[in-house]
């Protein structure tokens, strides 16, 4: 018979799976460079499965997930009947998805949820993961569907659960261009939990220029954490690297950056800002070795991009060639296995290549499946490139009316000016641009 301290596990675990996806696959908006990957804030100790102990790095982190899998298979074989341990399989899946960035990870994360649902009754199963999941995976109206379902429950969630919908809904809406809706949402998931949406407001705050205010969020958001572990601790260094980063403070992004990497070390996260920064420093060598044992540790397409894009830089051609095929191989398969959360990032792809018919079809698409302001700019981007000036003028001027304030935003809109023969709108965008980080 199942003990009462072994019921009520999988509650807490849901809970950590619910904090893991919701810190991560926000500020995976467009910075993190698996961007898509949701990288994890912490390793949850309430899994069955987990060891003991928060991991200190993240060679441990990665072993400790791979017996957790491997034991939560076993259960949900074993209780294949019972809809939760396919969810805790699920769960285990997420947890490696989010330090690997494998798709592969997260397809046997949905054929898990696929297997509670079939075992579920009417009206039950994990639909709150499910919904993370599918955030995660850029399908805003799946994510939706599944907290909707919630609303019909005929016991009404705990208010736990409500903050999370709450907040949940306010991601949706930020990443559908409704800026407003999501402040509202977030405000609601405060009222029920307070502090419940204090990372997401971070987000909110860095791509509406106000550095400063997530900088506060991101603090607040740590203190939120009863004993911080030291993956923790290193996520929200990264976070504080990421904002200097993107006001071009390289000294102090790369302070942020080398503390993160010591206080949970191995992580390829970490170090590939490391490399970023490098490479924007001028130390190409250091930073094409560290992106070259990250390549090989991961086989992400996005570094192997970046190694087509340092070839081309120096003069090798057929080397940038060689590469930048076989990053495309990956992005395709990511685009069979996931197409709403690789549209985004396999633009970049198509841009570097100059294949701006491949980059507007992308960033259409992208634009279609979550239409904020991000993605309009990758949008206007594309339409400049392929020589469709008015359009681009007219995306532009759209994110312009916005609250949406980023470096890039600026860059843009100066190009797009700049081509439609508007030579004082583009020096004002690019002061505004540079304004915000100077090494636009």
């Amino acid at each position: 018979m199942t003990s009462v301290a072994a019921r009520a596990r999988p509650a807490a675990l849901k809970w950590g799976i619910m904090a893991l996806l919701a810190l991560a696959a926000l500020w995976a908006v467009e910075r993190l460079v698996t961007r898509d990957s949701a990288p994890s804030v912490q390793v949850w100790q309430d899994s069955p499965f987990s060891g003991s102990g928060p991991p200190r790095s993240y060679t441990e982190a990665l072993a400790r997930a791979d017996g957790a899998i491997s034991n939560a298979r076993a259960a949900a074989t074993a209780g294949s009947d019972q809809w939760l341990m396919h969810e805790i399989l699920a769960g285990e899946y997420l947890a490696r998805a989010q330090l690997s960035g494998s798709y592969d990870d997260y397809v046997a994360a949905e054929r898990a949820l696929d297997a509670a649902f079939k075992v579920a009754a009417p009206g039950s199963g994990p639909h709150l993961m499910r919904a993370s999941l599918n955030f995660s995976m850029h399908r805003l109206a799946g994510a939706e569907v599944q907290l909707a379902a919630m609303d019909g429950y005929a016991v009404p969630p705990d208010p736990g659960d409500r903050a999370e919908i709450a907040a949940m809904r306010g991601d949706i809406a930020l990443y559908s261009g409704q800026l407003q809706g999501a402040l509202d949402h977030y405000d609601r998931a405060d009222a029920l939990v307070p502090g419940a949406a204090g990372f997401r407001r971070a987000i909110f705050a860095a791509r509406t220029g106000d550095t400063d205010g997530a900088d506060a969020y991101f603090v607040e958001a740590e203190r939120g954490f009863r004993t911080p572990t030291q993956q923790t601790r290193s996520y929200m260094e990264l976070q504080r690297g990421i904002l200097d980063l993107d006001r071009g403070r390289l000294d102090d992004a790369m302070a942020h950056f080398r503390s993160a990497d010591r206080m949970f070390p191995g992580r390829w996260l970490i170090e590939e800002h490391i490399a970023e920064v490098l490479n924007l420093q001028g130390k190409t060598r250091e930073a094409e070795k560290l992106y070259r044992d990250i390549v090989r540790r991961t086989g992400h397409p996005e570094f192997i991009d970046a190694l087509a894009g340092m070839a081309e830089a120096r003069g090798d051609a057929a080397g940038a060639r060689r590469l930048y095929a076989q990053a495309g191989t990956i992005w395709t398969r990511r685009l069979k296995q996931f197409p709403e959360a690789t549209y985004g990032h396999a633009i970049d792809h198509c841009v570097a290549k100059r294949d701006w018919p491949c980059a507007l079809r992308l960033a259409q698409q992208n634009h279609k499946a979550r239409p904020y302001g991000e993605a309009k700019i990758a949008l206007a981007r594309a339409l400049l490139g392929n020589g469709r000036v008015a359009e681009a003028r007219a995306m532009i001027e759209t994110v312009l009316a916005s609250r949406w304030r980023t470096a890039d935003l600026h860059k843009t809109a100066a190009d797009i000016y700049q081509a439609s023969s508007m030579r004082d709108a583009a020096t004002t965008q690019l002061r505004l641009a540079r304004a915000i980080n100077p090494l636009t």
